[in-house]
């Protein structure tokens, strides 16, 4: 493994990696309230942000060839940047458009690692699913397929199978956002880290993600507007979820 996705970033003293805790799955739901709290105390500033990153978000995909890919990669550094804002504003800080690019000073090249890697770990697995498939003799179904029960019960299995191993890919990068700039972890030690993590407290995660979701219906429903602040609650979650979990107690 290369220094790249090894070595701490250089603006934190690395330190001991910190032991997760483990949590109860109404956790999930607390992280959502803590975030909401959050947000609340700055809820412009916080939509402000929200606006920003779609904008750039736009910007940076719309670029020919490596659009998707920039825009990807450059997630985990905004996450930082939202994980390091929620921390300034729970202590009642005064936020600034600065504080939405602070991942990248922080800890740039570490948070970029986590990108390439989740990326990685990402397309393996859809090449292995890919292969199960085939070996499963999976092909894509017809409507005639879909009617015989053994087919499908075969696309059945393979899409709980895809999502359960989806879920535990997406759990590597739960948490490791806010390990880079808060603990001072590489990008590799972050994401082994997160899933030690997130496998512990599964039921939290998947507590916390499903009920994201439920908000983001509700969110969507008065024009979109209301997903100027769920965007930014769901990023600070990560913060409150990384508080909770590595946190003092």
């Amino acid at each position: 493994m290369s220094d790249f996705f090894t070595s701490p970033p250089e603006a934190i003293a690395p330190t001991s990696p910190p032991q997760p805790r483990q949590v109860g799955a109404a956790h999930g739901w607390r992280w959502i309230v803590e975030s909401f709290l959050i947000v609340r105390d700055q809820p412009l500033t916080w939509a402000l942000f929200a606006l920003a990153y779609f904008g750039l978000h736009l910007l940076v995909s719309s670029l020919p060839m490596i659009g998707g890919l920039l825009a990807f990669l450059l997630a985990p550094l905004f996450a930082g940047g939202f994980v390091l804002a929620a921390a300034r504003a729970e202590h009642h800080d005064e936020l600034g458009v600065a504080d939405l690019f602070s991942g990248f000073r922080r800890a740039g090249q570490a948070l970029l690692g986590v990108g390439l890697l989740y990326l990685a770990l990402l397309l393996a697995v859809l090449l292995v699913f890919g292969v199960v498939l085939q070996l499963l003799g999976g092909v894509m179904p017809t409507p005639e397929m879909m009617g015989s029960p053994s087919h499908a019960g075969t696309m059945t299995a393979s899409m709980l199978l895809g999502g359960a191993i989806v879920f535990v890919v997406n759990l590597a990068y739960w948490f490791a956002p806010a390990l880079v700039v808060q603990n001072g972890l590489a990008a590799w030690p972050a994401l082994k880290l997160s899933i030690r993590a997130g496998l512990a407290n599964w039921p939290a995660v998947l507590t916390s993600g499903l009920m994201l979701t439920l908000l983001f219906v509700l969110a969507a429903l008065p024009l979109l507007l209301g997903l100027l602040l769920w965007f930014p609650v769901v990023y600070v979650t990560g913060y409150t979820a990384w508080k909770d979990v590595f946190g003092h107690s």
